[in-house]
């Protein structure tokens, strides 16, 4: 699996809270309304900026901060397509699994990305490159256990999918 998209560049620790703020919380959301507050704690136009197919990039330790599934949500909500980070949150990083979300693990890769840059991953051979520097280098392959959950579009998709197929 191969993505492209322009990057986008957040500094370290960004918080669940700055990914998507507490005050949007509500028991259901209309597809698309998270989207509208996506980064709004770092950088409150984002959601007027961000397209389909956008990459986010972080600095050490994004995502930390409470468990939030509407993090993640929200971006899948807006488009974004994946998500790279020296590290992460724990709970981040398992919520963006469970929604089908690529988030990489990319050491220094925020020193060698900037805002609007046309960034590739190859998520099965584990290489990133930024098409607009000609900088590249590798990560971790993800799984590919968890690569047929994140094609599946998430662990709920994949369980309907799997249980369709033992007709259960």
């Amino acid at each position: 699996m191969s993505i492209k998209g322009k990057a986008w560049v957040f500094g370290e620790n960004i918080n669940t809270d700055q990914i998507f703020p507490k005050r949007y919380f509500k028991p259901v959301y209309d597809p698309g309304e998270m989207a509208t507050h996506l980064m709004e704690g770092a950088d409150e136009e984002f959601p007027r900026k961000v397209g389909d197919g956008d990459i986010i990039v972080g600095g050490n330790n994004f995502g930390c901060g409470s468990s939030r599934e509407e993090a993640p949500g929200a971006m899948t909500e807006a488009g974004v397509a994946a998500v790279m980070a020296p590290s992460f949150g724990r709970i981040f990083l398992r919520n963006s699994i469970n929604l089908g979300l690529p988030a990489v693990y990319v050491t220094d890769i925020d020193q060698h990305v900037s805002t609007g840059d046309e960034v590739e991953l190859d998520l099965e051979a584990g290489v990133v490159r930024n098409l607009s520097t000609g900088y590249e280098t590798t990560f971790q392959p993800i799984n590919p256990e968890l690569m047929k959950l994140m094609e599946a579009g998430g662990l709920v998709e994949y369980t309907r999918q799997v249980l369709s197929e033992k007709n259960v």
